[in-house]
């Protein structure tokens, strides 16, 4: 089961007056960096809110955003209760012990202080409620993203490396051909440079014999086939990149070893064609965590 490393995940959700958006974004990178950046007075929670992020993610270069915003509908000015409730009080017994009835106008609200601005800018503590629901979600988002983008790289991955298996085969029927190939051209040869002379038919069976010891690629297709079923394994599994990453390395040395002992054209032409795609797979697993 591929996962990719990048994706991107976001949330929103209301409480009162506040509204709380949270977006996540994960890129390529070796190891595991979380950086998160949370509104004023909420900075505690980072250490909680990374091992949430860590759950979900095992490599790369994840950045967490939370915002806090106060609705532009809260109102600017408030009642001050208490301060209301000593001047009602006041005005009332002034009344009954004067009989007269006092008019109050707006301005003279504001002169004692009961009609203030209302300055609680900062998010009350309440909040964090609101803020680990919108986590919660952007990083089950996230999730989502990262598993699709990793099932088509996995798709991906699994035709390259069956091509991969298609080749080998081709150039494993190649180099069994080979040792005949070079003895009808030796065969040739010594026909175009003596004069009629035999050459000692054991001595060029030894010379075919040790030209096939020197091109057997058994063991380095067996092995190449052997590191193919190993990469299916480990596909399936949760953590793929730094495995696979290892068997891409020894599926190289495999296919630069066959080159090597080669000298026909088709074989090298198809060790290029493996080589070739195994680079492609090689840049998708640095997207897979």
């Amino acid at each position: 089961m591929a996962i990719s490393m990048t994706g991107f995940g976001s949330a929103d959700a209301q409480w009162e007056s506040w509204s709380c958006q949270v977006e996540i974004r994960s890129v390529n990178q070796r190891f595991l960096d979380i950086r998160c950046r949370l509104p004023l007075g909420f900075q505690t929670l980072e250490t909680d809110f990374k091992k949430q992020i860590k759950a979900a993610c095992t490599r790369g270069k994840v950045d967490c955003s939370i915002r806090l915003e106060k609705g532009e509908g809260e109102e600017k000015l408030k009642l001050n209760h208490e301060r209301a409730k000593i001047f009602t009080d006041l005005l009332t017994e002034f009344e009954e012990l004067s009989g007269r009835k006092v008019n109050v106008e707006a301005r003279d609200l504001s002169s004692i202080n009961i009609i203030e601005e209302n300055k609680s800018g900062e998010p009350p503590e309440e909040c964090e409620n609101v803020i680990r629901e919108s986590l919660a979600k952007a990083i089950e988002g996230l999730e989502e993203m990262k598993l699709r983008e990793g099932q088509a790289m996995h798709d991906d991955i699994k035709t390259r490396l069956v091509s991969c298996g298609k080749i080998v085969n081709k150039i494993e029927k190649l180099s069994q051909e080979e040792p005949g190939r070079y003895r009808e051209r030796l065969q040739e040869r010594l026909a175009q440079l003596q004069d009629g002379t035999k050459l000692n038919p054991e001595r060029l069976e030894q010379e075919i014999a040790l030209l096939a010891d020197r091109l057997d690629i058994t063991e380095e297709v067996v092995r190449f086939r052997t590191h193919l079923e190993h990469m299916d394994d480990i596909l399936a599994q949760r953590e793929v990149g730094k495995k696979a990453e290892f068997l891409m390395q020894e599926l190289n040395r495999e296919v630069n070893t066959i080159a090597s002992k080669s000298n026909h054209a088709e074989i090298s032409q198809a060790s290029v064609e493996i080589k070739s795609e195994l680079e492609k797979v090689r840049e998708q697993l640095q997207n897979i965590e």
